[in-house]
């Protein structure tokens, strides 16, 4: 039976679609609700605090079978607790099971067995630090994070691979890491992952790679106390 995946996004994502069209299977639809999203230094409070709830109305509408709340450093910016708390308030006004990225992203990284993790991010200082803040304090040891210092959300869709691979090389020269984490929804990834993991030569988890991993177990998963699907 078909599947409707709900996506709460900032305004300024342009990636999240269409990678989770290129990649989910076709009897599954990718249903939208966006926070606006201002690229002034209170942008991401300001569009938890007042933009978020209408987006959770709004996406309930469509009866999703999963969420995904698809903002890596929103949701990391408030730490593990206040981030756990919301998605379970979204699944509650929902009626759908909720994916955080960072959640996905540390589940991810733990399956693997990784311990020191080099970050890639688009971001100015402050949403590095909230990434940092959240790896370890989900026990990884973080030997170097770093960001392009992009304010603009749109512009960050614009990053190409060769300038992420020409940034990863610079900041991954001689650190310790045996796994490479490129932060934030809105970098084009999915098809790119072979080809960071050969330009860097350590396994590559991206944002986008750890929630559509994330969404199609959930997809997959049987309902709770029906032991079958929901459809």
């Amino acid at each position: 039976m078909p599947k409707r995946v709900g996506v709460i996004v900032p305004s300024t994502n342009t990636a999240v679609e269409p990678e989770l069209y290129r990649h989910l299977p076709a009897n599954v639809s990718v249903h939208t609700a966006r926070m606006h999203f201002s690229n002034q230094p209170n942008g991401s409070e300001e569009m938890l605090d007042e933009h978020l709830p209408a987006a959770i109305t709004d996406i309930a509408t469509m009866k999703p079978d999963v969420v995904l709340f698809a903002c890596t450093s929103a949701g990391a910016s408030r730490g593990a607790e206040f981030e756990a708390s919301l998605m379970e308030d979204i699944a509650s006004k929902t009626g759908a099971p909720t994916i955080s990225v960072m959640a996905a992203v540390v589940e991810e990284l733990k399956e693997r067995g990784s311990k020191k993790i080099g970050v890639l991010t688009p971001y100015p200082e402050a949403a590095n630090n909230a990434i940092k803040k959240a790896l370890k304090e989900a026990g990884f040891e973080v030997p170097v994070i770093e960001g392009l210092g992009i304010t603009d959300g749109f512009a960050i869709a614009e990053v190409t691979t060769k300038k992420l691979i020409d940034f990863g090389h610079e900041v991954l020269k001689d650190q310790d890491v045996d796994t490479v984490f490129v932060s934030c929804t809105n970098l084009f990834t999915l098809d790119a992952l072979d080809e960071l993991s050969q330009a860097f030569g350590k396994p590559v988890l991206s944002s986008m790679s750890a929630s559509l991993n994330a969404v199609e177990r959930k997809l997959a998963a049987p309902v709770e106390g029906t032991g079958a699907a929901k459809s």
